[in-house]
């Protein structure tokens, strides 16, 4: 059906409202959504899928993933869509949104990515006490390896990947929330990470430090694409609860494909291990790890990237005469003046990117590698027993997760952030006490509240991400949680190897982690209630809005002389005006009042076209 058979009476109100709307001063635009293709051509243009995709609707009560996906249609090709059917989660109107199927697998490729990782880090730390002149994991002081230990060599390079990630993070960020390649940079990261992790199906005793060097770099990558994934997280619903539901069916899909991810390296460790040839175990384990997470991780990401998530307009408009570099620089310093200097008003937010400086946050990172050198090297754990511990640890998860949904619901995200942190702080404190090579049978205990812990810990922060980050900052906070996340996350693995270096027990070293939890754990107790919170990103929203009044309004009205200037005829008008009267500016976040239109959203007008 085309725009000719608009009845005479929508037609004659719509103009009449758009012609009050571009009379009156300080225009604002309405929340009406546009789901015509963009082509010249008006037959191009359906009003029945506009009236159904609004299903009685305003279109204010859309989130901004359910008004992506209607202005951008992909195809999918039919004898495709059984990859995605494992990780649809229905909405509470029963339906399933294709940029939350994205997001689930995605969090489902990142999985088998992070674990073939802790596979890597046993075989790295074997070549490299072989080529030491170890014998077999046994290193004397005289063994070194550029200048190290073997057993340190891991911890120093997640260190130095740390810091390009904190330098680095916040100003992507900013970049992108000024342009529109928040779908490039996830799509080139995976692709990134994608050949690191694929490089590790060729390692061997004379290319490993290569491979690591590569294996740096995709997980530099990792963390940026972890990042703009994560900005697609507000997006997918206005409503907290929602949110909620999301996350944990991310996590627990994820822990599902980890899970059986980890079995199969178990299993191939089982019956393709022979005894006495620990370096030939290592080498095939690490391999088939990668042969596998590979596999997985292609077929979830590019199916994801491809086909479920759309590309977003900037959320912030870029001066004409400055750079998107300088833009960046200006915007993360104007942002971190905001959290730093306004402890009273912000107060949530401040304390609790105080309180990531020294938590798990940088899990994959100074947790993993840490645990993989204390557990390889200390413990003297073979490749078989590594594999049963990291499945028991990936299969508590899911408990941890479920854990995570009933707090946040039944209280709130901060008690259930809390309960997370104080269960990897106790856990660990233990385990740096009574664990000894002689009582390895212990790690499997430990490795299952280690994972419910980070099942609860992982779902609860996504939650908190969400819903602490002002509308239309989304991947510029996200940069800054990662960067300070990633901030201090340099220190354990760097104390670790300090303490490693100067024969100090590896107990020592693996009790930091506790530490830095605990830390962690009293910096939450000064975020302050979760209502107060709530209210004041309310407040951070309206002045950063206020900030780029300015610039928004130039903006408006260069588009709106281009549009006087292109209408030519009456049909042209209106579609033009309900392209125009667009979502770019719908960038909400998970949490509005119900009142809430969005930014730049002048008085609801009433548009509530139904079937």
């Amino acid at each position: 059906m085309t725009p000719k058979l608009i009845s005479q009476e929508v037609e004659g109100e719509a103009k009449e409202e758009i012609n009050s709307l571009s009379n009156s001063e300080g225009d604002e635009e309405n929340g009406v959504f546009k789901v015509a293709n963009e082509h010249e051509s008006s037959d191009s243009w359906d009003i029945k899928a506009f009236e159904k995709a609004l299903d009685g609707r305003s279109s204010d009560n859309l989130s901004p993933s359910e008004i992506a996906v209607l202005e951008n249609e992909i195809l999918i090709p039919k004898w495709l869509r059984f990859i995605e059917y494992p990780f649809k989660i229905k909405n509470k109107k029963g339906d399933f949104l294709i940029e939350a199927t994205g997001w689930s697998m995605d969090a489902a490729a990142r999985g088998p990515l992070n674990q073939a990782g802790t596979y890597f880090g046993a075989c790295l730390l074997t070549l490299a006490s072989v080529e030491a002149g170890c014998n077999g994991i046994f290193c004397g002081e005289d063994n070194r390896i550029y200048g190290m230990k073997p057993s340190s060599l891991l911890t120093t390079v997640t260190a130095v990947v740390s810091v390009l990630a904190a330098l680095v993070m916040p100003v992507v960020g900013a970049i992108v929330d000024h342009s529109y390649h928040r779908k490039t940079i996830g799509s080139l990261t995976a692709v990134a990470v994608l050949i690191a992790t694929g490089s590790q199906i060729g390692i061997s005793e004379s290319n490993w430090f290569i491979i690591l060097c590569l294996e740096a770099l995709g997980g530099l990558s990792l963390m940026v694409h972890t990042t703009s994934v994560f900005t697609y997280m507000p997006d997918l619903s206005l409503d907290e609860a929602q949110i909620v539901k999301y996350s944990t069916g991310f996590h627990i899909r994820r822990y599902v494909i980890s899970s059986m991810f980890t079995a199969a390296c178990t299993l191939y460790s089982f019956f393709s291990r022979v005894d006495g040839d620990m370096i030939g175990n290592q080498i095939r384990l690490c391999r088939f790890a990668a042969s596998l997470a590979f596999s997985i991780a292609a077929i979830l990401l590019g199916y994801a990237w491809i086909f479920c998530f759309r590309k977003r307009q900037p959320s912030r408009k870029k001066p004409v005469e400055k750079s998107l570099v300088s833009v960046g620089f200006s915007s993360v310093c104007k942002s971190l003046g905001r959290i730093l200097g306004c402890i009273s008003k912000y107060r949530a937010l401040r304390w609790l990117m105080i309180s990531m400086l020294f938590s798990p946050e940088a899990g994959a990172g100074a947790v993993l590698s840490i645990a993989t050198t204390f557990l390889t090297i200390y413990l003297r754990m073979k490749a078989l027993q590594l594999s049963i511990t990291v499945l028991i640890m990936f299969c508590t998860q899911i408990p941890g997760s479920v854990v995570s949904s009933y707090l946040c619901k039944n209280f709130n995200p901060f008690i259930s952030y809390r309960v997370a942190l104080a269960t990897f702080a106790i856990s660990s404190a233990i385990t740096a006490v009574v664990l000894n090579p002689e009582q390895i049978w212990l790690v499997y205990i430990f490795s299952g509240i280690w994972g419910f812990a980070f099942g609860c810990f992982y779902s609860t922060q996504r939650v908190l991400f969400c819903n602490l980050i002002p509308q239309g900052k989304q991947f510029e906070y996200m940069g800054f949680f990662a960067f300070f996340g990633n901030l201090l996350s340099w220190l354990p693995p760097i104390l670790f190897t300090i303490l490693n270096e100067r024969g100090v027990s590896m107990r020592i070293g693996f009790a930091l982690l506790p530490i830095f939890s605990f830390v962690a754990l009293f910096f939450t107790l000064f975020m302050g209630s979760y209502s107060d919170a709530l209210q004041a990103v309310e407040v951070m929203e309206e002045e950063s809005w206020q900030s780029d009044a300015e610039s928004d309004a130039v903006m408006m009205s260069t588009q709106e002389e281009t549009r006087e200037t292109t209408l030519a005829s009456t049909q042209e008008y209106i579609i033009d005006s309900v392209r125009t009267l667009g979502c770019s500016d719908l960038n909400g976040g998970c949490r509005r009042s119900p009142a809430y239109r969005g930014p730049h959203m002048g008085p609801n007008f009433g548009w509530n076209i139904t079937k």
